[in-house]
């Protein structure tokens, strides 16, 4: 199996941290043209940098977006900040795979008592649950995931008697 399958999905957009974005750069203009004007001396000059660093990192935050890549058997799984910053986040080997299924699956109901460290790589929107699966991996992980129909198959391909789709 040569396959290389790869996969955006994008992370619902927080609006608290939107507006606390858009609130901290308005704070920044204000600061910075106080700041310029010389009343209160450095001060707001200070307060107009630390401020506009704090808007840059919440504004990395915004727009999130998970990248799953599938070669071979190992899947890859990266996160991109703002559509700038990229960072890898975990390798999954598919030999290691327990279980795919639907997230609402009755053949989950087995690992549903032990202590599994979950992890959510979803677009987090809780109105396309039909599209998320779980991924029991190495006995100690959970993953949800959302995969489309080429990268679902691929897993298939890889892991046939350990994927579902009821």
């Amino acid at each position: 199996m040569n396959e290389h399958v790869e996969l955006l999905v994008p992370v619902k957009e927080k609006t608290g941290l939107n507006l606390c974005k858009i609130l901290l750069w308005v704070l920044t203009v204000l600061c910075a043209l106080l700041g310029l004007s010389g009343i209160l001396g450095l001060l707001p000059l200070i307060l107009a940098i630390a401020l506009g660093a704090g808007a840059y990192f919440i504004g990395l935050r915004v727009n999130i977006e998970y990248e799953y890549a599938l070669t071979d058997k190992e899947m890859d799984i990266d996160v991109i900040y703002d559509k700038q910053k990229r960072k890898h986040i975990t390798e999954i080997d598919l030999t290691k795979l327990e279980i795919m299924a639907p997230i609402d699956s009755h053949r989950l109901d087995g690992y549903a008592g032990r202590n599994l460290k979950c992890e959510n790589y979803s677009s987090g929107d809780d109105n396309n649950r039909s599209g998320m699966y779980v991924m029991i991996y190495d006995g100690a992980r959970k993953l949800i995931i959302e995969p489309d129909e080429r990268l679902y198959k691929a897993i298939y391909n890889g892991a046939p008697h350990k994927v579902y789709k009821d």
